[in-house]
């Protein structure tokens, strides 16, 4: 149960009424407030602002309308600024693709999106994709691609690591050795010092020191001159395959594309068309009842049949050879229709590849421009650590003239081992950080495979999201069609939804096709209430695919007035049981009712002579 109280909304001045589980109807003649009830319960649900303005009453610069539902209450209020209304307060319905469902596939006022653009023989592609298009799954999709490629270059760093480990691994354990059998030495000479002085250590640590930093500066030397030649090997390949890449500076546009996909539709309209005057034509042929459609004269030489459009006569086996010429029509057609698709999918290629090659040479471009860069950096490193060096082998010369002067052989040997432990220490601990960082980095190795698979699986679901999505609508429509069809038996046979595709397979956009007396045929030819029944067939396809009886509890149908009593009450009988509450609108001569009836006896509202603010 949902009890509504409304204050200058639409028609209605003031006004209350309670809309029970089931069928409801607001039961009144013209002017009462009716229609202004329907937009009431839109405003307090929170679906107006969509495709139409909020509905306040004109002269009014506020309005409210509040829904209680069991302890739960929800008011929205309407503002008059300037030219515009604007909603304020919480409605029912606080997501804004829940309002967007409800306003386009619940709420079937006079002035629904879907309704209008039927009854206006207008494209319903925007309006039956508008809940994706909120949810933006192809910005969701562009956004996993790039983190599946931020995770990819992870995984390929970390199987870079997991090669490299073993051979650090080694190098350590090398150094670590080394290390325990210098360290014995070191004792076994100091073991074996008798006598030094102060002043010999000091000079003994200095050198070691010194040799140590010399030692460690040239092994820095080594490295950035390899490095530098690895980029420099690194820009020459790329260079190479940068001048042989083949660029061309703009396609030639001889494909009009567009002319073309404009023909592709003609041919297809054009083989359905004969394809249909075939079927029926060869049905009336091979069908044992001709005396019911035509005069038959069954003679020796054959049956001659009065043609039933022109009255022409003609023998059964001429009429039947010129039906079949009608495939060879269809033939010639589909020829030209699959060499046309088949050049505009050429076309889309030629251009894939320039586009693909010229991202490739941009590239390249930008990563020799980066790797020179480096080898700029790096050039500048060396031409440092060169200075640097000359210092420590003047500064080690220096020392060893010293040490020479006041030391023995033996204090020359334990400098020696003392500085070759620092230099060895100094790699180890290089080493072992080394080992370090690439063992995490294989440890995060699976991580990253399990986070690469979920984004593809999460990139694969929203593309089947998008395009299942877009194919159940197709088969919701032809079961609804299918459903008003056998219900109401109006004047045309079927109507259903020709999905249209880009080159690539992708959905563009949505064709409504009906079908009368076997030819197709468009909503001008049809009565008003044969145009409104095809309106709440696409309504009730977007309602079932988008669960819209899980997101609001009420279906509305207002202004169905082309609709004979009994068809009316047809369909409220068809939609009762989709929805939890079903309200719509009668006059008091649609007669009575097996429902909960509404009378806007009490509310107060706007006079007959003046119009209801939108």
């Amino acid at each position: 149960m949902m009890s509504f109280t409304i204050e200058n909304i639409a028609g209605i001045r003031s006004g209350s009424a309670v809309v029970e589980p089931g069928l409801n109807i607001v039961q009144a003649s013209n002017f009462q407030g009716k229609s202004s009830f329907m937009s009431a319960i839109q405003a307090a649900m929170g679906s107006t602002g969509h495709y139409t303005p909020h509905p306040l009453t004109e002269g009014e610069d506020s309005g409210t309308v509040t829904v209680q539902v069991e302890d739960e209450s929800y008011s929205v209020n309407i503002t008059r600024e300037h030219t515009n209304t604007v909603r304020s307060g919480n409605p029912y319905l606080s997501d804004e693709t829940d309002q967007l469902c409800a306003r386009l596939f619940a709420f079937l006022g006079e002035d629904n999106p879907i309704r209008t653009a039927v009854r206006n023989g207008a494209d319903l592609t925007a309006y039956l994709q508008a809940p994706l298009d909120i949810e933006d799954i192809d910005a969701q999709i562009r956004a996993l691609k790039q983190e599946l490629a931020t995770v990819e270059t992870q995984i390929s760093d970390a199987q870079e690591a997991a090669a490299e480990l073993p051979s650090v691994q080694k190098e350590v354990t090398q150094l670590e050795n080394e290390l325990a059998e210098l360290r014995e030495h070191r004792n076994e000479l100091q073991n074996e010092t008798v006598e030094s002085t102060q002043r010999e250590d000091t000079l003994s640590d200095q050198l070691s020191s010194a040799r140590s930093n010399l030692q460690t500066v040239t092994n820095t030397i080594s490295q950035l001159e390899n490095q530098i030649e690895r980029k420099h090997n690194q820009v020459e390949d790329k260079q190479s395959t940068l001048d042989e890449l083949d660029v061309p500076s703009e396609i030639s546009e001889s494909v009009n594309v567009e002319e073309k996909q404009q023909r592709i539709t003609e041919l297809h309209t054009h083989i359905q068309l004969i394809e249909d005057l075939y079927h029926a034509n060869r049905n009336i042929l091979e069908d044992g009842d001709l005396d019911l459609m035509t005069d038959v004269s069954r003679t020796v030489s054959g049956d001659e049949i009065a043609c039933w459009i022109c009255d022409g006569k003609s023998m059964k086996a001429e009429m039947e050879a010129n039906i079949e010429q009608l495939q060879d029509t269809v033939s010639k057609l589909r020829t030209e229709k699959t060499a046309l698709t088949d050049e505009i999918a050429e076309f889309e290629e030629t251009k894939r590849e320039i586009k693909q090659k010229r991202e490739q040479k941009e590239r390249l471009e930008q990563e020799i421009k980066q790797l020179n860069a480096a080898i700029q950096d790096l050039k500048s490193e060396l031409q440092h650590n060169s200075s640097k060096k000359e210092e420590l082998e003047q500064a080690v010369s220096t020392l060893v003239d010293k040490i020479a002067e006041t030391e023995s052989q033996h204090n020359e040997a334990l400098t020696d081992v003392k500085t070759e432990i620092r230099t060895k220490e100094s790699q180890l601990e290089q080493k072992r950080t080394k080992l370090q960082q690439l063992d995490e980095q294989k440890a995060d190795l699976e991580a990253f495979r399990e986070r690469k698979s979920e984004y593809r699986d999460d990139i694969e679901s929203l593309r089947n999201r998008k395009i299942n999505t877009q194919y159940e609508l197709k088969d919701e429509f032809d079961t609804a069609m299918t459903e008003i069809i056998d219900r109401f038996a109006p004047g045309f046979d079927h109507a259903h939804f020709d999905i249209k595709t880009d080159v690539q397979g992708e959905v563009e956009g949505f064709e409504l096709n009906i079908a009368r007396g076997g030819q197709t045929t468009t909503v001008d030819a049809l009565s008003e209430g044969e145009v409104e029944l095809i309106g709440v067939a696409v309504a009730l396809a977007g309602y079932r695919v988008y669960d819209v009886d899980d997101r609001v509890p009420i279906i509305l149908i207002d202004g169905i007035s082309q609709l004979a009593s009994q068809h009316l009450r047809s369909l409220t009988e068809y939609l009762e049981d989709t929805s939890e509450i079903l309200v719509t609108t009668a006059y008091p001569e649609a007669g009575e009712f097996d429902a909960t009836i509404i009378s806007p006896t009490d509310w107060d509202v706007v006079s007959d002579n003046k119009q209801t603010a939108t």
